[in-house]
């Protein structure tokens, strides 16, 4: 239950805490700060973080995002999404500790003894579920998205049984790791099977009650109702999401209090009934991206401390744990608004060394013959590509995937620096002096991507008030399959275009002719329209061979 962060710069996706000590003359700004500032660009909604810091737990919060007045912001509870995955593995490492079952268990075990499963699926272990690494998409090929703004609410476990009978796996697992839902969602049930109990119950018997978490449940009672944060998509309110049929993958809300406590109980174990799970979790099992993968937890290592995180995300909330045992310093953000991603907010947060300014480094000349050596599509997964275009005068620019194009300062050797964070790119080339990869220095970490030969795609340059002009909301026609009151919203952040609509995660679009514009997350283009006059009118989405178009409003 992720999305990918679209709506900051590079750095927002490559952050897993801010917890290192810097240095006194580049400290980071304060979480109260960061706090205000966020609350202030939401369009609806509010946000409430929490501090740990050697056991001592502050809160700050800011915004509008409780119904009920004189509720304590941190008793507010909010959808934490993919956080929940963090509980279901804790569940899994408790089972494996009490000897119920094993990490190498394939899933067939513990499935009815009548129930078929190609033979490539029954192997599946436990383990795999856990990692990403069973080869299971994302979302089963049967989910129904009956309700777009409660998307899981339909999916039974009737409906994930037929889709595992039916699954036919391209090859054998363990694969490549690849963030499943549908995989912590199957680990969730098979955990309910193993102990015949929902998962509701094993949560709140094993984890939220040995620790007083009483505010973390799937079900909310009367009282928890009137302190829950209605979630938003942009300035609409939208449905909380249910998740029946894979409730390991996500359905429980939670507090910043509540919180506060698992970060505490997982950074400092001591005496935590936490204890033993924890450390069966926390092991390294497999790589994703840049960073390991434990159970289910993010493991990284920032500026030399190692920092454990999960984030979260339904159609209308935001949700962050992180913490590191090396620096005793915890972090947990809520907020009720998807027009950001949580994991942001920590990178607002962070702050290298003193040493590693970008302000500090000079750039050296290149000419433009030798800057093209280094034009190309790079890729690090499935998910996760960087491109790399001339910006003229020997100079580069390069994107992420889901993010605008930074510019980007040669340094020599085959290094450039950004200016807007500190971060590096360093180029390798082969034997013959090809370019063939690039590595992306940042908070102490590095990712590389290998070069592919991929056409590279056309982007046009575009002005400030070339793209001002498109800004603004645009009304979808009612239709089944899209959100009532449905809307595309149409921003300009950092000189570059992007797109919402109701939902949905904001994404960049990036022109490639004259009022056409196209995504580099998923295949999809935009047309803007423009009347007699020359004003833009409405825009028309294209996706999966369909069309959409809708009006914009009267500015």
């Amino acid at each position: 239950m992720r999305t990918t962060p679209a709506s900051v710069i590079i750095a927002g996706l490559f952050v897993a805490a801010a917890f290192a000590a810097v240095a006194a003359d580049n400290a980071p700004p304060a979480l109260a700060e960061v706090v205000q500032q966020t609350a202030a660009k939401l369009p609806a909604g509010g946000v409430v973080a929490a501090e740990i810091d050697h056991g001592s737990v502050r809160f700050f919060s800011a915004g509008n995002f409780a119904p009920r007045e004189g509720v304590p912001p941190e008793k507010v509870l909010f959808e934490i999404g993919s956080i929940n995955k963090v509980f279901t593995c804790l569940l899994l490492a408790e089972t494996v500790n009490e000897g119920k079952a094993r990490l190498d268990d394939p899933i067939a075990k513990y499935l009815p003894a009548d129930f078929k499963l190609e033979p490539a699926a029954a192997v599946i272990t436990l383990e795999q579920l856990a990692t990403h690494t069973s080869g299971l998409p994302r979302l089963p090929a049967n989910f129904k998205r009956t309700d777009p703004l409660d998307p899981y609410a339909d999916y039974t476990t009737a409906d994930l049984y037929a889709f595992l009978a039916a699954y036919r796996p391209a090859r054998p697992a363990p694969q490549p790791a690849d963030y499943s839902n549908l995989g912590m969602g199957l680990l969730g049930h098979l955990l309910e099977r193993i102990h015949g109990r929902s998962y509701a119950e094993l949560a709140a018997e094993r984890i939220t009650g040995p620790l007083g978490m009483k505010d973390t449940v799937i079900e909310l009672d009367a009282d928890q109702q009137t302190r829950f944060a209605l979630p938003h998509s942009g300035s609409t309110t939208v449905k909380p999401w249910r998740n029946p049929g894979l409730a390991g993958a996500g359905g429980l809300c939670s507090t910043a209090a509540d919180l506060a406590v698992l970060v505490t109980a997982l950074m400092t174990p001591g005496d935590s009934p936490l204890q033993a799970a924890w450390a069966l979790a926390r092991q390294p099992r497999a790589g994703l991206g840049w960073q390991k993968l434990g159970l289910a937890i993010m493991i990284d290592q920032h500026y030399g401390a190692l920092t454990y995180w999960h984030g979260g995300a339904t159609g209308g909330s935001r949700s962050y744990i992180g913490f590191s045992p090396d620096t005793q310093h915890g972090l947990v953000i809520l907020f009720d608004n998807d027009t950001r991603e949580a994991e942001s907010i920590a990178a607002d947060l962070d702050r290298p060394p003193a040493a590693a300014s970008p302000a500090r480094q000079t750039e050296t000349p290149l000419p433009p013959e030798q800057a093209a050596a280094f034009v190309g599509v790079y890729v690090l997964d499935a998910h996760t590509r960087f491109t790399v275009l001339s910006a003229g005068a020997g100079r580069l620019q390069v994107r992420l995937a889901g993010q605008p194009f930074a510019p980007v300062f040669f340094a020599g050797r085959d290094r450039f620096f950004l200016r807007i964070v500190p971060a590096e790119y360093q180029f390798d080339r082969d034997a013959g002096g090809r370019v063939v990869s690039l590595t992306l220095l940042q908070n102490g970490r590095e990712m590389t991507a290998r070069r592919v030969d991929e056409p590279l795609p056309v982007v046009l340059p575009t002005t400030k008030a070339e793209l001002q002009a498109y800004v603004g909301t645009y009304d979808i026609p009612a239709e089944p399959g899209l959100p009532p009151n449905a809307q595309f919203t149409i921003a300009v952040h950092v000189g570059t275009l992007f797109a919402k609509r109701t939902g949905q995660p904001e994404y960049p679009v990036f022109k490639d002719r004259a009022d056409h514009f196209v995504y580099d997350v998923f295949e999809a283009e935009l047309t803007f329209e423009h009347d007699a006059t020359g004003k833009v009118t409405a825009l028309v989405l294209h996706q999966n061979g369909r069309e959409w178009r809708a009006t914009r409003d009267a500015p």
